[in-house]
Parts: C-alpha cells; structure tokens; sequence
C-alpha cells in the first residue's frame, strides 16, 4: 500500500511541476516583447517646427498658417513607418485625432505639414506617433506652437 500510495503522489508532484513549467511557459509566450505596439522598435525624438507663412493657406473655419513640422527617429531594421498618428490639443482644452499618411520620411526624418487657423486659440500642441506597415507604434513627440503674431 505505501508504494502505491508514493506512487500517486510522484504522480501528483509531477501534475504540478508540470503546470508549473506551462505556467511558466504561458507567461514568457504572452510578455509585452511580442506586442507589436509595445514601442519596441521604433524611437520617436523631439518634433520641431518652423512657421512657413502666416495667413497663407486655407482651412474649413479661415485662412492660417502653414506649420511644417520635423519628428527625427531610430528604429529597427526593416521598419516602414507608414502613418502619424496625430493627436492635437488647442488652449481652450479640445482636442482631435487624425491620421496622416501624406509626409516624406528623409535619413530617418519625417516631415509634415499643418495648414492650422488659431482663431482665438493662444497655442495648438501636436503630439505624434509613428505607425510602421507591421503596426509597431512609436512613443509620443510633442510639440507646442504658440500663436504667431498676426496669424488667424
């Protein structure tokens, strides 16, 4: 009877040692490495700007200014950056996203162009991510314009 009874329990401590190492298992599979949106791969620096003329191009609510904005990265080898994902945020507190897929991507430079009408807005901020065709996400870049003087 107790080499049955050691039997079952070398039977038991196996069952367990077993789901331990799935357990395991499970948890190395599902780690945040094989998340294609984990900012693994691509590194988003600090965006810049330069004002390219004032008044000079046309939105829905009026003229504005023609804001070309630079985003610097790294990322891995093989990447296509393919869209910006584009989150704008106005002083008075609103907000909206667009998604921007006209921009040139130069020596690891994008480049992209904001025709924006402050109306009575003091400043627009631009937070950017870069999406690549294998849907890798970046980190945030964000800049800050202040309204220039004398732009709508």
């Amino acid at each position: 009877m107790e080499t049955i009874k050691k039997k079952g329990n070398g039977r038991i401590n196996l069952f367990i040692s077993s789901m331990i190492v799935l357990l395991g298992v499970a948890i190395i599979g599902c780690s945040s490495d094989d998340d294609p949106n984990n900012n693994g791969s691509i590194n988003a620096q600090a965006q810049t700007f330069t004002v390219n003329g004032i008044n000079n191009c046309n939105t829905s609510i009026g003229d504005g200014s023609t804001l070309v904005f630079e985003i610097p990265y790294t990322t891995s080898d093989g990447i296509n950056i393919t869209k910006l994902l584009i989150k704008s945020t106005v002083s008075d507190g609103g907000t909206q996203d667009a998604v921007n897929t006209q921009f040139s991507n130069t020596n690891n430079v994008i480049g992209w162009v904001s025709c924006f009408t402050f109306g009575s807005q003091d400043w627009v901020e631009y937070g950017v991510r870069l999406e690549a065709s294998d849907g890798s996400i970046s980190n945030t870049s964000t800049v800050r314009v202040n309204k220039p003087n004398g732009a709508n």
